[in-house]
């Protein structure tokens, strides 16, 4: 089984909360997380070239395979997580278009919407093991 890895924006109130619930439904343990500007997420974007501050979004990366971002990468999560989960991943038929903009749409406002935390949260010990630096 490979692991997946979630980049995330740490300070995100909104993020955050979606990786506490990843952490509990991830019973099979294949998801790791790491935030957008933590030494994992700097060597994602040296790996593709990416210029991390035009990137405004969650990265799904599976290292020497594949990665997604944005809308895309929500459902690519998704899936790897299976079962019922698997079923929200059917809103990847829809246009391009609408996931996309809708993704961005949330992207753009987390912060006034959400808040915005003062520091990355330390993760719960019992999920500790699934973060990297």
């Amino acid at each position: 089984m490979k692991v997946a890895i979630i980049l995330y924006d740490g300070p995100c109130v909104l993020c955050n909360a979606w990786v506490h619930r990843l952490c509990k439904w991830d019973k099979k343990d294949q998801l790791r997380f790491a935030t957008l500007d933590s030494k994992t997420g700097q060597d994602f974007f040296r790996e593709f070239k990416i210029n991390p501050v035009v990137l405004e979004s969650v990265v799904y990366w599976i290292p020497n395979e594949m990665y997604a971002i944005e809308a895309q990468a929500t459902f690519e999560l998704f899936k790897k997580l299976g079962g019922i989960f698997k079923l929200i991943s059917f809103l990847n038929i829809l246009p391009n278009f609408i996931t996309q903009n809708s993704y961005k749409l949330i992207a753009r406002n987390r912060y006034r919407w959400f808040g915005k935390l003062e520091s990355c949260p330390l993760p719960n010990p019992k999920y500790a093991h699934k973060f990297l630096q």
